[in-house]
């Protein structure tokens, strides 16, 4: 058995400004595009950073698990539902995936939806400063013996210490505290990361540049920095056409960037031939990779090659 991605949605509406609001109606659509009902559901990972009034408990998994109608009760009939917050940037719905995959491998769940997104937590589409685009995303996780499941994820993170990347100064918010943040924003470029995380993952993965040229495999590289895109593939020695990422016109989505580039390439038929997609997300912090692949791994075994799924966990 393989973990697959069953659904995957976005949001961007423009009559809020509410992520708990973007993140059900992007959950809602993901879970209408599959068979799939919430009643299945076993757990729910929220990855988003920014929120609606910098809350912080309840954790806002349980809001909006708690909106969308996942595991509210339990009775005959309805599976056991829990979820939580995993917060690492740009790189926290990748290791979203990779933590579901663990409870999907053993079969405790039979299906997980991790929602991403960010606004600004005074609620407010445009503020002054803040650089990533309000909106939301959801992926559905579930096991099929017809998927070869995702691979080991590849992280790297910047050496020394850390500068916060977004703090609320209380002494300029005052009473304010609840709708302000301030954010520092491309302090460092994101290529060198990126790049060395998706050397690690394409040499694990035993894939070459002509894989990525003759469509086999495809980079998805949502773009955190103006033309990241286009340096990323020339630093890693890769056709242009073979790395996918946002669409100038989304903005920076910052945590939900993934599910962006991934529907962008699905929109575009790069993955109806890819045997491997890689997930890379990135920010002046951290990055990380992930393998995924859409259908059974070819596995070597003495004189017989047999098709299976990765294990894991």
């Amino acid at each position: 058995m393989g973990t697959t991605i069953v659904a995957a949605a976005t949001n961007t509406d423009l009559d809020t400004g509410s992520y708990f609001e973007l993140a059900t109606r992007a959950a809602r659509a993901c879970l209408a595009g599959s068979d799939v009902s919430v009643d299945e559901i076993g757990m729910l990972i929220n990855v988003g950073v920014f929120r609606d009034d910098n809350i912080s408990e309840p954790a806002v998994s349980a809001l909006i698990q708690k909106r969308i109608g996942i595991g509210l009760e339990y009775q005959p009939g309805r599976v056991p539902a829990f979820s939580f917050d995993l917060m690492h940037g740009a790189t926290g719905l990748l290791h979203a995936i990779s933590t579901a995959e663990c409870f999907l491998a053993t079969g405790d769940v039979e299906y997980a939806l991790l929602v991403a997104g960010d606004t600004h937590p005074s609620t407010q589409r445009y503020v002054a400063g803040f650089p990533y685009t309000t909106g939301a995303a959801a992926v559905l996780l579930g096991s099929t013996p017809t998927a070869g499941g995702f691979g080991r994820l590849h992280t790297r993170e910047t050496t020394g210490t850390a500068e916060p990347s977004a703090w609320v100064s209380l002494e300029e918010a005052g009473v304010h505290g609840r709708s302000a943040m301030r954010v520092r924003h491309g302090a460092e470029d994101p290529i060198t990361l990126a790049a060395a995380v998706v050397r690690d993952c394409v040499a694990e993965e035993g894939l070459d540049s002509d894989d990525f040229a003759e469509g086999r495999a495809v980079l998805l590289a949502p773009a955190p920095a103006l033309g990241f895109r286009a340096r990323l593939a020339e630093t890693l020695g890769l056709r242009p056409e073979s790395v996918v990422g946002v669409a100038p016109a989304i903005g920076d989505p910052y945590t939900a960037a993934p599910v962006h580039a991934y529907l962008n390439a699905r929109e575009s038929g790069l993955l109806g031939t890819a045997g491997t997609v890689l997930f890379l997300a990135a920010d002046d912090a951290a990055a990380a990779c992930l393998g995924y692949h859409p259908q059974p791994t070819v596995v070597a075994t003495g004189r017989e090659v047999s098709a299976a799924g990765r294990e894991r966990c």
